[in-house]
């Protein structure tokens, strides 16, 4: 049996600095693993990046709190949401399901990473996913988030053999949404998202940070997994109402590809 419980949360400040966090618990056949990685960004610095086996547990939700921590990262924080919950099921079949449980698509979030505190604001999702990486349904998949304290919008594209594509704009669906050279078009309103240039935050090999702390046979099991590729930017944003600018924020966004 096969089994993925991965959560991701964020901050971003208003300046651009932030930290992305990663638990997770694998289960696969005799299999037991659990691991947390930071991907620590500070402006005009390379990004950090450090994974641990030690000491992980995940998240927790307390009403319209998420707290996470972790001993070994040095890593203690805590998101307040500021907006609804979205939940999909976004595959089911034979080979399992994917959940995707977005439980703060916008939060305010406070996270301290060592003796250094990072303010602004955060996003918290959790995906667990029982199909086996080498029956995923998609061969390319694409995600987002994009905040700002008026508005906040997140988007999930997969292309393979079933191609799909969900958006959301303030917890409305966004059947039209659909990809640009720097953004989305085909918002509610005439609206659209465009990306300023921003800049790379991750550009490699998914397992990369992992190959320490994940065993060698959880890697070699892997399939699929172990040869894809991540491509991770951080940007600012706005969105667009027939074209005049409404808003700006800022997005993190991501494309990976097996």
């Amino acid at each position: 049996m096969f089994l993925l419980d991965k959560w991701y949360c964020d901050v971003v400040t208003d300046q651009g600095s932030g930290a992305i966090l990663y638990a997770a618990r694998l289960r696969w056949g005799p299999l037991r693993v659990g691991y947390a990685a930071l991907l620590c960004l500070a402006d005009g610095t390379a990004p950090r990046e450090q994974a641990t086996r030690r000491h992980v547990v995940l998240p927790e939700l307390d009403g319209d709190v998420a707290t996470w921590s972790n001993r070994s990262l040095h890593i203690e924080g805590r998101w307040w949401r500021d907006a609804p919950p979205v939940e999909r099921r976004l595959a089911e079949g034979p080979d399992g399901t994917i959940e995707w449980m977005c439980h703060m698509p916008r939060a305010r979030a406070s996270v301290h990473i060592g003796d250094a505190q990072l303010a602004g604001l955060g996003y918290v999702e959790r995906l667990r996913l029982s199909i086996p990486p080498w029956k995923l349904p998609f061969r390319t998949l694409r995600w987002g988030r994009y905040l700002s304290s008026r508005h906040w919008l997140v988007w999930i594209d997969w292309d393979g053999s079933h191609s799909r594509r969900w958006a959301w704009l303030d917890g409305v669906e966004q059947p039209g949404a659909a990809f640009s050279a720097d953004g989305l078009v085909g918002l509610d309103e005439d609206r659209q998202l465009v990306h300023e240039e921003g800049r790379d935050i991750r550009d490699q090999p998914v397992l990369a940070t992992l190959r320490g702390p994940l065993p060698a046979l959880a890697r070699r099991l892997a399939g699929a997994l172990e040869r894809s590729h991540e491509h991770k930017r951080l940007a600012h944003g706005s969105i667009l109402q027939a074209g005049r600018p409404v808003d700006r924020g800022w997005s993190v966004y991501e494309e990976v590809a097996w």
